[in-house]
């Protein structure tokens, strides 16, 4: 009987539970946007930390290492360019909230573009209760700071675009039926240690750069939270179970 039980709750194949996807340009600003599939919520967050706005638009973005590729992107920025340089590291960039109710094993993956000048370190952090602003913990990265690396104008990973990451949440459990799920990609001071500041997507003569504040950006695509949905076992599959266990006792009661 619990074997059957549990086959029935067993997960299925991984699934779209919020998708942001762009298969046109859209003009600026652009601060919040419904999932394109799915239901879900994306905020670009911080650009106006010290002043200004948040200032997204959608464009076509070809690669350069790989120029015959291309796609449309969410480009993030402050309103008047760039970052802010006085913003606390992990405060700018966007963050994507969905409920994950009736799903486990989750997953997150994007695809990311940066320009010459775009702040070199990126984080991914996930929160299990998005009204906690203290809880969003660092996942994933390259480095030992958990932050990805930019690739300076180009996709991340430019040989092979769009250079999709991929982060596997399966082990946090407190992730599946979450109805308060949150996941942000954020900038991150300078990975290698030189100073607590930002540095620049691209180095200058192999030494690390800092970032200027007033130019560069981010653009992100193909943004999708997954799972495997929890099958909810069938009234007459609980029924059979109860059967089957009901006749096992009775078995047992008359070898007795």
């Amino acid at each position: 009987m619990a074997a059957l039980i549990a086959a029935s709750l067993s997960a299925a194949h991984a699934q779209t539970i919020a998708s942001w996807n762009f298969s046109a340009a859209q003009a600026a600003p652009i601060s919040t946007l419904s999932a394109t599939t799915g239901i879900g919520t994306l905020n670009l967050i911080g650009f106006g930390f010290s002043s200004g706005t948040p200032s997204g638009d959608v464009v076509s973005t070809p690669g350069t290492a790989t120029p015959s590729f291309s796609e449309y992107l969410l480009r993030v920025r402050n309103a008047s360019g760039g970052w802010s340089l006085g913003a606390p590291e992990y405060s700018q960039g966007l963050e994507l909230d969905a409920s994950t109710v009736g799903f486990q094993n989750i997953d997150f993956s994007f695809d990311w573009y940066s320009t010459t000048q775009g702040i070199r370190d990126l984080q991914v952090q996930y929160n299990l209760n998005t009204a906690n602003s203290a809880g969003w913990t660092a996942i994933g990265g390259t480095t030992s700071a958990n932050t990805f690396i930019a690739t300076p104008n180009d996709y991340y990973n430019a040989a092979t675009p769009p250079g999709n990451i991929a982060i596997d949440l399966s082990s946090i459990t407190g992730a599946n039926n979450d109805p308060n799920f949150g996941v942000r990609l954020v900038s991150a001071y300078d990975s290698t240690g030189h100073e607590p500041s930002y540095a620049s997507a691209t180095l200058l003569s192999g030494v690390t750069q800092p970032y200027n504040g007033t130019s560069g950006n981010w653009r992100f695509g193909n943004l999708d939270i997954t799972g495997a949905a929890v099958a909810v076992p069938e009234p007459t599959t609980l029924a059979l179970a109860g059967l089957g266990g009901l006749a096992a006792l009775v078995a047992i009661r008359r070898r007795n």
